[in-house]
């Protein structure tokens, strides 16, 4: 019984951190000429920005894509089936995650295959299939590849060439639920952990958590340094019996770490996000919270997205392998619930010097639903606005059609791209910044 249900939980769990990635917008202020507002309340720095950005038309940036792998036909290794991590080192090598086949790849920055490992499984060098954008690829600072295996329970670490590292155990009765990494410029890797109650087993997490936590972890290890807590999210419970609760599109919080140690945090409900020193030091302005601020509208849940929804987890379930009997699919879909509105807010990265990149979604880009859109992030917009290091919105950047942007090293954004078949490539776009 006890087996069902964390069975039952890591599905729903998986399916639930995706959500993350989900977002709605509707208008925004546009007009032109307007300066930001900034009000100082308690040691805080609030800032209103209006619509139009601080950039002028010559001074906006752009992205160009430079590389693309992965092939529809021919070499097996460069056909990808379902990507759902990108990373590259300090040399330029790109890994990636294919969760269908638990496979790593590794190629050389002018995208030509060096190595390709990993399977599925449990032992040594294997990985599960619950591997999703949440969780990801990462290369660490001492040039190993790790990947958050949820499935096996653990951080799994690997050399470039694959051999198999020390893979440390996540231990969900004393952290909780992980739900989303990432890493932080000096290759760090960052996660959040909830903590959960399941029916006739003993709550998992940190008991003095009253929020969800987001930690640092030490090199090598999967537990750290907790950096700052925030509110839970409430798109899953788990209800009596071991059910599964879904509540679509409730808040959820959404968060990354800058590249100066900064730690942005928010919900998704809400173009509100503060960033918070990374340490008690620093004077002025880094020393204390900004929080920036957008106005947007949500975009409203129809009846429609609310059973394309529930078709989508209905196909997730039954293509899993889960042991789920298709009653208690029925059930969990059943009671199924949804907030009024869509979120606003889909994703926040970490860009070059310092910036805060905003991703959210466009109503018109709604339709037909899938969950393998879900995972790739299709749903953000192509449009992402920047802010500078004080907060101030600048503009925006407009990904090329198809990307899904994952992670900046330097200059180079690296993305999944997915064309009109579904076909996935791996991208790597160049970041144009004009001079002065």
């Amino acid at each position: 019984m006890r087996s069902m249900r964390l069975e039952r939980l890591a599905l729903t769990t998986s399916a639930a951190a995706l959500l993350l990635t989900l977002a709605a917008c509707g208008g925004s202020d546009d007009r032109p000429g307007m300066e930001p507002v900034v009000q100082d309340s308690a040691g805080v720095r609030i800032i209103l920005n209006p619509g139009a950005g601080a950039w002028a038309a010559e001074e906006a940036w752009t992205l160009e894509e430079e590389l693309r792998i992965g092939v529809a036909e021919g070499d097996p290794e460069l056909q990808f089936g379902q990507l759902v991590g990108v990373d590259a080192d300090a040399e330029g090598r790109i890994v990636t995650l294919d969760q269908q086949r638990a496979r790593i790849r590794v190629f050389a920055p002018d995208g030509s295959l060096l190595q390709a490992f990993g399977r599925v499984g449990g032992g040594p060098g294997e990985l599960s299939q619950a591997l999703s954008p949440a969780t990801g690829i990462f290369v660490e600072a001492d040039g190993s590849v790790a990947v958050p295996d949820l499935g096996n329970m653990r951080i799994a670490r690997f050399s470039l060439s694959g051999d198999p590292l020390d893979s440390p155990r996540l231990a969900l009765e004393t952290t909780g639920i992980p739900l989303l990494f990432t890493r932080t410029t000096d290759r760090e890797l960052v996660v959040q952990f909830r903590r959960m109650a399941i029916p006739g087993a003993p709550e998992m997490g940190d008991a003095t958590a009253t929020g969800d936590r987001i930690v640092r972890l030490d090199p090598g290890s999967a537990g750290g340094e907790t950096l700052v807590e925030v509110p839970a999210g409430e798109t899953f419970t788990m209800g009596a019996g071991g059910m599964p609760q879904l509540r679509i599109f409730s808040p959820e919080p959404v968060w990354t770490v800058l590249s100066d140690g900064r730690v942005v945090t928010g919900t998704n409900n809400e173009y509100s996000l503060a960033l918070r020193p990374a340490g008690e030091t620093g004077s002025g302005d880094a020393g204390r919270t900004t929080i920036v601020r957008r106005s947007v509208e949500a975009t409203p849940v129809t009846e429609r997205h609310q059973a394309d929804m529930r078709d989508i987890f209905r196909r997730r379930f039954e293509e899993s392998g889960q042991p789920i009997p298709p009653e208690d699919v029925e059930q969990l879909l059943s009671a199924m619930e949804f907030a009024p509105t869509w979120p606003v807010l889909a994703a926040v990265l970490a860009g070059p010097e310092g910036t805060l990149w905003v991703q959210r979604v466009d109503a018109g880009e709604l339709d037909d639903l899938t969950f393998e859109a879900l995972q790739s992030g299709q749903f953000g917009s192509r449009q992402w606005d920047v802010f500078a290091v004080d907060g101030t919105y600048l503009g925006d950047v407009r990904a090329p059609e198809g990307m899904a942007p994952l992670r900046f090293v330097g200059d180079r954004l690296y993305a999944i791209h997915s064309d009109d078949l579904g076909i996935q490539r791996v991208a790597r776009l160049r970041l144009i910044r004009p001079a002065g």
